[in-house]
């Protein structure tokens, strides 16, 4: 064999393995299904409803068509993504089990509501036997963590009649109390507690469960989140939370994990779910186990050691590569620098801008108390509309979307909304 076919054949070699490795890579890559399927919870629940939502822009951004499982809750979502029968779940935290399994990203927060009838008796959860008590739908998410909260307060499921009730049930005196996990955009809990005659019951061991469950961590209620009038609840209340998840399966293909995220954190998901946790936050509330394709979205310099090798390999040099380190990480700190002020005066100026929205709204509720004019409340009913139209449109920084007051914006422009609605069809009942 002459040197030239011998060269001639270390090329064609050469090309032989880089195609090989490059096809081994794209199909551990994976591809999305045909049709993506995503286990959620009963229809009309705020778990369905976050799905719902969730298909639309993951159908506008990749053109997959997304059908949504309704469920009994997260233990059968578990047995649905391990035979294979959805590509996706939402999980609440409580459920998730150490393998077989990955976490894509927590969605937001559930909390923990121990809600008891007016005149029951129930001040404390150690109150509770005896009565009759919704603990959540058996394989629900919700049902798991009543059972976390009853066992540390040392409470017998058998000491507790009508379980399985539905918690909307209390506004018919069925049952004595219920405890409900649930994110606080549940329109069958702010129904409930706005409308009934209920209470809420603090979890005044927040911080010890904390410590015992760690999925758990204290939370508090701020007064007036569900109604103003009258607060509720009338003063901040301590309770505890949990996150929800969306899930799938740990040997999932990565490029579903990464089409996933990209709907939940780089589309305009947040503004309808404000409660969604934020990039920023996420990789720190996730429980374990990620999936590996989420930490390498959550952290993409984190495999950056190899090329860290390679440099120093270059001893030669050494000197010049550590100048240019330097200067890149000065550049670098630099920018971010600028890029955070430039950042904090946006906020500082939008937080100015929802303080003025937030204005408006109270002087609307103060316009409305004493006029039963139909014309009138339609005219305030427009006014807050487009109060909340225009904040959604201007106050779009996701650090702001993020923050307590913005929340608390968005529960006010709710509550007025609902009480004007109830104003006028009194007012036109009455014409």
């Amino acid at each position: 064999m002459t040197r030239w076919n011998l060269h001639r054949w270390v090329i064609v070699g050469l090309v032989v393995v880089f195609v090989a490795s490059v096809g081994v890579w794209w199909n551990s890559r994976g591809r999305l299904p045909r049709e993506v399927r995503i286990a959620t919870a009963e229809p009309g629940g705020l778990y369905h409803r976050f799905a719902e939502v969730f298909a639309e822009r993951f159908e506008a951004q990749t053109g997959r068509p997304v059908a949504v499982v309704p469920s009994r809750g997260s233990v059968q979502n578990l047995e649905l993504l391990r035979n294979g029968e959805v590509d996706l779940a939402i999980l609440q935290a409580t459920s998730v089990p150490p393998e077989t399994l990955g976490v894509i990203a927590p969605l937001y927060p559930e909390v923990v509501h121990v809600v008891a009838a007016a005149g029951s008796g129930i001040e404390a959860v150690g109150d509770l036997p005896g009565h009759r008590v919704s603990l959540g739908p058996e394989g629900s998410g919700m049902h798991v963590s009543a059972l976390e909260l009853l066992a540390h307060y040392r409470v017998d499921t058998t000491d507790l009649a009508e379980t399985k009730r539905y918690f909307r049930e209390l506004a018919t005196g069925e049952l004595d109390a219920a405890i409900v996990t649930t994110g606080i955009d549940n329109p069958d809990l702010m129904r409930l507690l706005a409308e009934e005659e209920v209470q809420l019951v603090p979890i005044l061991d927040s911080g010890a469960i904390a410590i015992r469950r760690p999925l758990f961590v204290p939370y508090e209620i701020p007064r007036g989140l569900y109604d103003e009038g009258p607060p509720v609840p009338p003063e901040a209340l301590e309770t505890i939370a949990t996150v929800n998840v969306m899930a799938m399966r740990i040997d999932g293909a990565e490029v579903l994990v990464h089409a996933a995220m990209e709907v939940l954190y780089e589309t305009e998901l947040r503004a309808e779910f404000p409660q969604l946790i934020p990039k920023r936050e996420a990789l720190a509330r996730a429980p374990a186990p990620l999936h590996p394709a989420a930490v390498s979205y959550f952290e993409p310099y984190a495999g950056l050691g190899v090329l860290s090798q390679a440099i120093e390999a270059l001893s030669g040099a050494k000197e010049l590569l550590f100048g240019l380190g330097a200067l890149a990480v000065l550049v670098v700190d630099l920018v971010r620098h600028r890029r955070r002020k430039r950042r904090e005066a946006i906020i500082r100026e939008q937080k100015d801008r929802l303080d003025a929205f937030l204005a408006r709204t109270v002087e609307i509720e103060r316009a409305q108390m004493d006029t039963r004019d139909a014309a009138e409340l339609n005219r305030f009913l427009d006014e807050v509309t487009t109060i909340k139209l225009e904040a959604l449109e201007e106050l779009t920084h996701e650090d702001l979307r993020g923050d307590r007051m913005f929340l608390i914006f968005l529960t006010q422009c709710a509550n007025l909304i609902r009480k004007i609605q109830s104003k006028i069809l009194s007012a036109e009942a009455v014409r």
